[in-house]
């Protein structure tokens, strides 16, 4: 209650004493205005089919233009301006975050930006239909009503159309109808102006639409998560004629407010008069009248207050404002107030539109004569809290406006002007000829300096630093920091009086950069003094990186998993793209750190892990989502701590669950799974009645939770509370079936059978319970690495001990575990090592607050040392991993928690009989493909069969070629071409170096195999393309060769496949022992997440490559060499592969003569001397 009034005391001081202050006119009527979120402007569109952008501030024109006649045929272009009639601008809403705006008309939908350069414009009816997706009917909308953006930043716009439908448009896929849904399959248009989707408002499990039938206004939820089935909750209905404007407060709110149209004889509308109810509905699980409010006018369009949920706005058609809550479940009017009377004096001139801005204090409002009203609480009022920049607007956007006709009483406020900074500042024009004092004269750069420089844009050039003008720039007061520094990688830090070694510190993976001329590169081996692999933590979702190197050490689930025999039509197969990283982190060296992209990209494409809340958004919310991205941030578990904990418990049910389905087994079935061999058990609940009744359900688990006490003054060991957790015993009151009543009950949950690894969630709820695994150096650690269990099913218990029982006690039924890993939480907030309050709860600490490191026992296995030798050296080997940073550490190390820095948060323990019987299996890997089914996998017909297709490659003969050391063809040529997902950040220093802070995401689309010996040499063989499932963000023609449609079912012309077959190609070269050859491997294979041993790569950039000198790229190694000209406009896979093969056959015809560092001193001096100019060679100078 008393937060409530605090928001209730702090509504009314916003809200109080609203005060007008500016107005202004625009040409036609206001049918649409909207508050900028992020930058001081105010949008407007007009009947007169016109945009208009104004300054808050001033209401002065900002930009104008008008979208259809900006995009209107040439020929109607050269008509005189009155006589090319345009339509009204039906709505508009600002979308993304580069200052862009979506308008549309009746028939057609236009992007802006805020100078009215148009980036979109294209009819509803000649939008593209993603043919993916199955539209739930042949039909297609032709007209828009009206448009929202989905989500404040989103890309993606929600449109209403008459013919009764409501689809989703992505503007980052040149408008594509990606989704469309007909909430009422029966519905017939009318031609009725409110009839169909007449407004719509967002929520985060899809769009909220008003539909208006001749049975009246109804309210449907359509659930746009699965584009496939567009499925809608039950119509609600809500008003008997129509319902006009339907608003949410955000994308998380439940409560929707409407307001419309009743039926009546005396209607103007068709028969319909306003109503003079505002409703209010939940829509939280279905659509449910929550309360009606009276207002004492009849409302023409209600909005929700952005600061208070439970607030909203209404307004009247001469000009009343009414302020109303409804937190207490009936509506109270808080706030009233009456716009400047004179316009609404008039006949016929009524309120058109309004909105409030994001900050609350702001409210705009226009007429249907083209009066601008801007209302708020003070004259400093703002529109945003924080606003940004205004970008410059263009200088012809005022060409394409609607002219007006000046007369004596016409507004003056219509003719374009600029506004000035300071209005008591005279215009230029005014200013007679007098010198002016501009500053300085620029200072004058030495030659060395200025022949360094790189231009960028028209407005800024860059300095680069080589050792020739370091000493002139410092005599110019430039600074030359160090941009990577080894320094200050590593160091401990100390905080509130507690050591924390720099090893549990977040790390951070700086792309390198350039400096003093040179590229550095991130230097991993630093950080990794074992032959273990780590992971790299710069993909989202890369919290999940200890637990993937906890089940890549748990032997008995990765030597499983090697032997698994992957599927190449189960496209997201979440076994086995784990298989893929297992062997991957099998094969790959200390200095190599792996990533899990592949894993993430399966994981995103499952429905159920989005459902848990596992997975982030891969991708930048400023460049573009898809729906399911938007899906994975709504439905992310926030807390941190439990997010691993429900990773776990999804990889193990999900691989369970997807394993019966490929045996074609029962969710019930008794088979023994992967997870269920290793991790599952079985949790037993027996309910006994007070008569005697016992029922008995036996369910699988794959962890169990520590209860701790909420108490942390009681004193209990680990061995009672873990007793207490694997079997417990309730009172409760059920039903029972044999009593057929509600009756006591005693309820015992117990474990009745052990798994091979025991999975413990630790399940603290606050860090003040760290008290119970804190410990002296002095003491005995609280927590065991060492545990016995024994289950006595005749008594139905399970006992828990240090020891394996009491002398006399059956000693064999005893089953002794061992601590093999634990996966605990580092609390830094990304490297402040800070106070940590104890109180602090464990839900409220998020990604940017902690992060997780593992201790895992390594298995003698992993060493390649005999298995059965474990346990005979003495102490175990125990190896810390925190991301890529990998220390070799002890079991002593793993108990210490450094105050309240480190919280555990998953324990496992492994059983003593189950590493040995998984030992005679070992740890090698089973080929993925066998040669027949390589060669039928090359075979395959593509995923665009059917459509004339260019034939760019031939296939091995199985018969005559085989590919690999033994025999067959040793040497193959490649080359892979990439798309990117996200851009490029980077950080420029003022001497001119730059360090990139997080390399853009890409992904593989294109990858071309050449053969590299026998009679087709140089022929390809594989030439795939990679079908696309998340939005490209950039296709990088200039460097692939590749274009929009290339990675699209529906649109390729080329050999198009998924990245899992395309991976079990590449996988079998690998294996069969081929060497590839091509330029810059090292980077298409960490990229494309497979491991290939360093004897088997043979990389030109190498090859041409004088020490510690610069890398030569392709094109100049064949135009110097081979005399050839490549790589013109764009590039090409199969090109770029021969060239490397010549390449090859060179180098080895230079080092078998005995000139090949003589070539390449050659090769340098040339290309210093003439500054790398390709154009020099082709002259022959």
């Amino acid at each position: 209650m008393e937060a409530e009034e605090d928001a209730l005391v702090g509504m009314e001081a916003t809200l109080s004493g609203p005060v007008g202050l500016r107005m202004t006119q625009c040409f036609g009527s206001v049918n649409a205005v909207r508050a900028d979120p992020r930058r001081e402007l105010v949008w407007v569109g007009t009947s007169a089919g016109d945009v208009t952008t104004l300054h808050a501030e001033t209401l002065q024109p900002y930009s104008c233009w008008n979208p259809e006649r900006a995009n209107a045929p040439e020929k109607k272009q050269s008509l005189p301006l009155h006589l090319q009639t345009t339509q009204a601008i039906l709505d508009l809403a600002p979308v993304g975050q580069e200052s862009l705006v979506a308008s549309c008309t009746k028939d057609q939908l236009t992007l802006n930006d805020v100078g009215g350069f148009t980036r979109f414009a294209r009819k509803i009816e000649d939008l593209k239909r993603n043919k993916h997706q199955a539209l739930q009917s042949s039909a297609k909308p032709a007209t828009c009503t009206c448009l929202e953006a989905t989500y404040a930043t989103s890309s993606t716009v929600s449109v209403g159309h008459s013919e009764g439908a409501v689809s989703l448009v992505d503007f980052t896929r040149e408008g594509e109808m990606v989704a469309c849904c007909w909430p009422e399959k029966s519905f017939v248009p009318t031609g009725a102006a409110l009839s169909g989707v007449h407004s719509v408002a967002p929520y985060r499990r899809g769009v909220i639409c008003a539909l208006n039938s001749p049975k009246g206004g109804s309210m449907v939820v359509t659930d746009f998560r699965d584009r496939r089935l567009c499925a809608s909750q039950p119509s609600l209905s809500c008003f008997s004629g129509a319902i006009g404007c339907v608003k949410t407060q955000s994308l998380n709110s439940d409560l929707v407010v409407c307001c419309g149209y009743s039926k009546s004889r005396y209607g103007s509308e068709g028969g319909l008069v306003r109503d003079p109810y505002i409703k209010v509905f939940d829509v939280r699980y279905a659509v449910r009248a929550v309360t009606q409010v009276l207002c004492g006018f009849a409302p023409v369009a209600v909005t929700c207050h952005p600061q208070f949920s439970d607030c909203f706005l209404s307004f009247s058609e001469a000009g009343i404002v009414s302020v109303t809550d409804v937190s207490a479940g009936h509506g109270q009017v808080m706030q009233q107030f009456q716009l400047q009377a004179s316009p609404y004096a008039q006949e016929g001139v009524h309120f058109a539109a309004g909105d409030i801005s994001t900050s609350g204090d702001v409210f705009v409002f226009g007429d249907t004569v083209g009066n601008l009203q801007l209302w708020g609480t003070d004259a400093t009022s703002a529109l945003n809290p924080i606003s940004e920049p205004l970008p410059v607007p263009s200088d012809t956007s005022y060409e394409t406006c609607s002219t007006y006709q000046m007369d004596e009483n016409g507004p003056l406020a219509c003719v374009p002007t600029y506004a000035r900074e300071d209005e008591g500042e005279p215009l230029l024009s005014d200013i007679s000829k007098q010198d002016m004092c501009v500053g300085f004269p620029p200072r004058d750069l030495y030659p060395q300096v200025a022949r360094e420089m790189a231009t960028v844009d028209a407005k800024l050039s860059v300095v680069r630093i080589t050792t020739k003008n370091e000493g002139i720039l410092k005599n110019l007061n430039y600074r030359i920091p160090n941009p990577i520094s080894r320094g200050v990688r590593r160091r401990d830090r100390k905080a509130n009086d507690v050591f924390v070694p720099g090893k549990y510190l977040y790390k951070q993976i700086q792309g390198g950069g350039f400096h003093e001329g040179k590229y550095v590169e991130f230097d991993f081996g630093f950080y990794n003094t074992t032959k273990f692999a780590g992971l790299e933590n710069n993909l989202p979702n890369c919290y999940c990186n200890p637990l993937l190197q906890v089940l890549y050490f748990t032997y008995p689930f990765c030597s499983e998993l090697l032997r698994c025999t992957p599927d190449p039509n189960a496209e997201f197969c979440i076994r086995d793209e784990l298989s893929f990283l297992v062997y991957m982190l099998r094969r790959a060296e200390g200095d190599q750190p792996c990533q899990a992209q592949n894993l993430m990209r399966a994981l995103m494409q499952s429905q159920d892990a989005l459902n848990v809340g596992v997975l982030s958004s891969t991708m930048d919310a400023q460049i573009c989502r898809s729906t399911r991205e938007i899906e994975a941030d709504v439905n992310k578990e926030q807390s941190l701590f439990r997010r691993i904990q429900t990773l776990f418990r999804f990889l193990c049910e999900h691989l369970h669950k997807e394993e019966l389905e490929l045996r074609k087994l029962k969710s019930n079935s008794d088979h023994r799974t992967l997870a269920k061999g290793v991790f599952g058990f079985t949790n037993s609940v027996i309910n006994k009645c007070t008569k005697g009744h016992v029922t008995k359900k036996d369910t699988l688990y794959f962890q169990t939770s520590l209860q701790l006490p909420k108490d942390t003054e009681v004193d209990k060991t680990f061995m009672e509370l873990l007793q207490e957790s694997i079997m417990s015993e309730t009172s409760i009151r059920a039903w029972c079936n044999s009593c057929n009543t509600y009756v006591p009950m005693t309820q015992r949950r117990i474990v009745s059978s052990l798994p091979a690894v025991l999975a413990i969630n630790c399940n603290i709820k606050n860090l003040r319970q760290l008290r119970f695994f804190a410990s002296q150096a002095t003491e005995a650690p609280w927590l065991k690495t060492k545990i016995f269990l024994k289950t006595d099913k005749a008594k139905g218990n399970v006992l828990a001990s240090e020891a394996p029982g009491e002398e006399g006690d059956d000693q064999s039924k005893w089953v002794e575990y061992d601590l093999t890993a634990m996966i605990s939480m580092v609390v830094d907030e990304r490297g402040k090592n800070d106070f940590v309050d104890p109180d602090t709860s464990t839900d409220s600490i998020t990604d940017t607050d902690a992060h997780f490191i593992t201790h895992v026992r390594v298995h003698p296995a992993y060493d390649g040392s005999d298995v059965s030798a474990e346990g005979e050296e003495g102490e175990p080997r125990w190896v810390l991993f925190n991301d890529f940073c990998v220390t070799p550490t002890d079991v002593k190390d793993a108990m210490q928690m450094f105050g309240h820095k480190k919280v555990p948060c998953m324990l496992f323990y492994s059983r003593r009989g189950a590493q040995q019987g998984a030992a005679a299996k070992g740890l090698r890997p089973t080929p993925d493909l066998s040669r027949d089914a390589f060669h039928s996998l090359c075979a395959e017909r593509p995923l665009t069969y059917g459509r004339q297709l260019k034939n760019t490659f031939t296939s091995l003969n199985p018969k005559t070629e085989t590919p690999g050391s033994g025999g067959g063809m040793k040497v193959v040529g490649i080359d892979c071409e990439f798309v990117a997902l996200s851009k490029t950040e980077k950080q420029l220093h003022p001497d001119g170096s730059e360090t990139i802070l997080k390399n853009a995401r890409l992904v593989l689309a294109r990858v071309s195999v050449v053969r590299g010996e026998g009679p087709s040499k140089n022929v390809c063989f594989i030439d795939d393309y990679v079908r696309a499932v998340e939005p490209v963000y950039d296709y990088l023609t200039r460097y692939s060769g590749l274009v929009e449609g290339d990675l699209d079912v529906g649109r390729s012309k080329h050999h198009l496949t998924t990245l899992k077959k395309t991976y079990m190609k590449l996988r079998y070269l690998v294996d069969q022992g081929c060497h590839f050859v091509g330029h810059g491997l090292k980077n298409d294979f960490k990229m494309i997440n497979i491991t290939v041993p360093a004897d088997q790569i043979i990389d030109t950039v190498e090859l041409f490559r004088l020490s510690h000198q610069r890398k030569i790229s392709l094109r100049f190694l064949a135009a110097y060499l081979l005399k050839k000209d490549i790589q013109g406009v764009t590039h090409d896979s199969i090109e770029d592969a021969n060239i490397a093969l010549e390449l090859y056959d060179v180098y080895c015809e230079l080092k078998e003569a005995g000139t090949l560092k003589q070539k390449l001193q050659e090769l340098y001096r040339w290309g210093r001397e003439n500054k790398w100019d390709l154009e020099k060679l082709s002259t022959g100078s």
